[in-house]
């Protein structure tokens, strides 16, 4: 089993071009969302759409296009506990692990919160705390508005779940101890993320109940996407099924595998409901109500379940899926995508010149609302947030992430010299007599 596994891995690629090609397109969306309300094209409460046809259209992307960023992270950072669990190989080492993660994470996010906090907020400065507060990612629980950061709640939330990842592997791993059929391992793994999305709908029903008002402090608190993490843990395990017994591979898998297309055309159809915005008002950005919110939870899940699996398999081959998010535009956009989603707020900030630099308090967006045009400010928008993303990308991200990377391997690699091998399991002496 291991042998089979070792080569199903092996013939991954480092990157897959068709995921980054799906993290591009949902930080763009993502970004346009947010430059139509500000433009006024989405409606809010009071205020009428600007544009009714293209506000429906950007408000079906709420949330929808935070669901994939999420599900990916659960999937990929879990497949090798899965393995470990599934195969019987060796653990992951937790240090090269935690340091990768903090590489990828912190160093562009506390780049933006020093330009924000030093730049667009300096006058709201009132000692060390308030500086050190987004750059612990801690003002989501002592909440602070932060011109500029306002969409970096999720880094907190991403950089949680991470810290949390090797405790639900742990726990998956104890419950499926004693069982040697990996399919039900498989099924004993799936019982916390079952329960972690469970959770999470009752933690979004709770939130959005009425006399809670309108974003509570709650609302950024990481357990609202709890479903999205524990949906990418539960595709890993069926991508460790799919590598272990190549011959019966899940029906799940089976399917994304043969029918890519069928599959990501759905997630259209369930894109088009969402644009009705069901038990709200569509071409509206208003915070949900309870009806809105716990339906778009359950469409998020599904949404992202049908567009990351079939991208997710290698043999699963589409050319209208690859001409969508496997060209070179896509793929050079999706490895700076985290750039594009930290910094495009901020850019609108600096184009509407309100900040501390510009002499003025930053006003709320939804004071600038209807001041400028869409295209303008999306114009804007994309190009200061794909410069930022590249600048930050190439000078602080990579050589970071390069530079911890060397490191964690000669870690691994020291690790696997002095370790004894590991005892092969009940199961693989089956799969191999």
């Amino acid at each position: 089993m291991k042998a089979d596994g070792a080569v199903a891995q092996a013939q991954q690629p480092k990157r897959v071009g068709r995921l980054d090609g799906v993290r591009a397109l949902c930080a763009l969306g993502v970004a346009a969302v947010h430059t139509s309300f500000a433009a006024g094209v989405m409606g809010a409460y009071t205020a009428e759409p600007g544009n009714e046809v293209l506000a429906t259209l950007l408000a079906g992307l709420r949330p929808l296009a935070l669901g994939p960023f999420f599900v990916l992270s659960g999937m990929l950072l879990y497949r090798p506990f899965a393995r470990w669990t599934l195969t019987g190989s060796r653990r992951p080492r937790l240090g090269p692990f935690m340091a990768k993660r903090l590489a990828r994470l912190w160093p562009a996010y506390v780049l933006l919160a020093v330009v924000c906090v030093f730049l667009l907020n300096w006058n709201a400065v009132d000692g060390p705390w308030y500086v050190l507060r987004p750059i612990l990612m801690l003002q989501v629980y002592d909440y602070t508005w932060i011109a500029g950061m306002d969409p970096a709640w999720t880094v907190p939330a991403e950089m949680q779940y991470y810290l949390a990842l090797p405790v639900m592997a742990a726990l998956m791993h104890w419950l499926a101890r004693r069982v040697d059929d990996p399919v039900k391992k498989a099924r004993r793994m799936m019982i916390p993320p079952a329960v972690i999305t469970v959770a999470s709908a009752v933690w979004t029903w709770w939130i959005h109940r009425p006399e809670m008002g309108i974003y509570p402090e709650e609302y950024w608190w990481p357990f609202a996407v709890g479903g999205a993490f524990a949906l990418g843990m539960v595709m890993a395990v069926i991508h460790v099924l799919a590598e272990i017994k190549p011959h019966d591979r899940p029906a799940l898998y089976r399917v994304a595998a043969r029918r890519p297309l069928l599959l990501c055309g759905a997630a259209v159809a369930l894109y088009a409901v969402n644009c009705t915005q069901p038990f709200g008002r569509p071409g509206y950005g208003d915070y949900e109500g309870v009806g809105l919110a716990v339906t778009q939870y359950f469409l998020l899940l599904a949404f992202s379940y049908l567009v990351v699996m079939p991208l997710s398999i290698p043999e699963a081959t589409s050319r209208v899926i690859d001409a969508v998010v496997a060209n070179p535009v896509a793929r050079y956009l999706g490895r700076i995508s985290y750039g594009i989603y930290l910094w495009h707020f901020a850019v609108m900030y600096f184009w509407f010149e309100t900040g501390s630099v510009f002499g003025t308090e930053p006003a709320l967006m939804q004071q600038l609302r209807g001041t400028i045009s869409f295209p303008e400010l999306m114009t804007a928008v994309l190009v200061g947030s794909i410069f930022a993303a590249t600048v930050s990308h190439y000078l602080l991200e990579r050589p970071i992430v390069n530079a911890v990377g060397r490191w964690a391997r000669r870690k691994e690699a020291a690790a696997a010299t002095t370790a004894p091998p590991a005892a092969p399991s009940r199961e693989e002496h089956v799969l191999t007599r």
